[in-house]
């Protein structure tokens, strides 16, 4: 694979026909700075223009989406409060840092919604609540069997954002999609079992299991690859109006 962007936050690379993205540390820094976001942006955009390149893939590096960085970061905007259990909605010291998390999140998920190469997650460790929504979107997930889905939402009386609700209702209906969301977490083989998860590959050399995973898919031709996405994308068509209705009722 050919390096193209190594900084704090995340490593883009190019190379048998797919483009990977690699988190690092500083996730949430990322997805609250519209400069460094646009940068991984901008790459992922110019892998879609790219006739070399037939997919996507994103990786979470250990640790990086795991409830000790995300506790770091929810801590360090939310109010400490007493009365949570009394309130419609936890008070924020740094409220127009949590809209920016949401807003260039919701961008991101929105942007991948309408992707029109392969994009496929590769879960290797705990992934939290917000970025569940970004493996969600994608076209396949693949896990290691120590992969956890953690709801952390929950602990802080936060809503769960990155667009779960409209996801996982779509895939396994209301009253499935409620009970994992008001559970603390989904592990592996459930996920696997619910279809969530299209392969759990082993933990050893993950990055390079699903590079090899992909290959098959890659051979397609462009043109298949680019008008069936076209085509299963359509079900994303109302995902802007649930973006709104989540603004609405948070007050972004």
């Amino acid at each position: 694979m050919n390096k193209i962007i190594d900084n704090q936050y995340f490593d883009a690379s190019m190379g048998n026909n797919l483009a990977v993205v690699s988190f690092k540390s500083g996730v949430f820094e990322l997805i609250t700075s519209l400069e460094q976001s646009q940068i991984m942006m901008q790459f992922i955009r110019e892998a879609e223009y790219d006739k070399s390149v037939k997919g996507l893939l994103l990786l979470n590096q250990p640790g990086c989406l795991g409830e000790e960085a995300y506790h770091r970061f929810v801590s360090s905007i939310l109010k400490e409060d007493d009365s949570l259990e009394s309130r419609d909605v936890p008070d924020f010291l740094q409220k127009n840092t949590r809209f920016r998390q949401i807003s260039i999140l919701n961008r991101f998920i929105g942007f991948l919604a309408g992707y029109q190469k392969l994009v496929a997650v590769g879960i290797g460790c705990t992934m939290v609540t917000p970025f569940l929504g970004v493996a969600l979107v994608a076209d396949l997930r693949l896990a290691s069997p120590c992969a956890v889905f953690s709801m952390a939402h929950r602990k802080y009386g936060l809503h769960p954002s990155g667009a779960i609700p409209f996801f996982l209702t779509h895939y396994l209906g209301h009253s499935k999609a409620m009970e994992i969301q008001l559970s603390d977490h989904l592990l592996a083989d459930e996920a696997f079992r619910l279809g969530l998860v299209s392969q759990i590959l082993p933990a050893d050399r993950f990055e390079e299991n699903c590079i090899r995973h992909l290959q098959p898919y890659l051979k397609n031709y462009r043109s298949t690859l680019r008008l069936t996405k076209r085509l299963n994308n359509f079900k994303h068509r109302w995902l802007d109006q649930y973006f709104e209705h989540e603004s609405s009722l948070i007050n972004l």
